[in-house]
């Protein structure tokens, strides 16, 4: 069994998913996946350089995240531009490392991604469960998260597909406005369904 995890930023999806972990299943974290492709030496990194500008590699060679992230989540044509270097490249990792944990045996595998529709990803699942958490409360958490005035964190959760359409698509929703232990409770429920 392949799971998907989405919804918007900081809505919980990697609660969700430690819960899933704690159950036995072997998670994939898109984010992790997509930092790793971008990597100093890595192909998408220079794509990125070249479409964007100098100004967004760091004296190290590493990319400057924050200040991509600024731009694409401000302005939605480079957005696009982003996506469209990112996206085939995230559906082939995340797929390769689907496939290993398979392999591996591992009965059930967790794909946690916040663009798992925008990317395609979810082609690559059986299910899909939604993680959903009212916007002011996503606003606090990007804010507390990564350390970003109000404005980003808005940008972020705007620039990212409506909840209400990543939960109409989704097999399951969890909601994420309570407290964690209100979220195990949920996965469990989900489980057992699933089961």
């Amino acid at each position: 069994m392949v799971i998907g995890i989405t919804g918007g930023i900081a809505s919980g999806k990697s609660l969700v998913a430690s819960e899933l972990a704690r159950r036995g299943a072997f998670v994939i974290d898109v984010d992790q996946v997509a930092r790793a492709l971008v990597e100093p030496g890595e192909p998408a990194l220079d794509e990125i350089i070249r479409e964007f500008g100098p100004r967004f590699r760091r004296d190290d060679g590493t990319l400057d995240r924050r200040a991509l992230g600024m731009l694409v989540f401000s302005d939605g044509d480079a957005l696009a531009r982003l996506n469209e270097i990112m996206f085939p490249r995230l559906r082939e990792a995340t797929e390769r490392q689907v496939r290993e944990a398979v392999a591996r045996g591992h009965s059930i595998v967790v794909v946690d991604a916040a663009v798992l529709y925008e990317a395609g990803l979810d082609a690559l699942v059986d299910r899909v469960i939604c993680v959903t958490a009212d916007e002011a409360v996503r606003v606090r958490r990007v804010m507390a998260r990564n350390g970003l005035s109000r404005r980003e964190a808005l940008d972020r959760v705007k620039a990212q597909l409506g909840i209400e359409e990543q939960a109409r698509r989704a097999d399951f929703v969890v909601e994420n406005n309570g407290s964690p232990e209100d979220v195990a409770r949920q996965v469990d429920l989900i489980l057992d369904r699933l089961a």
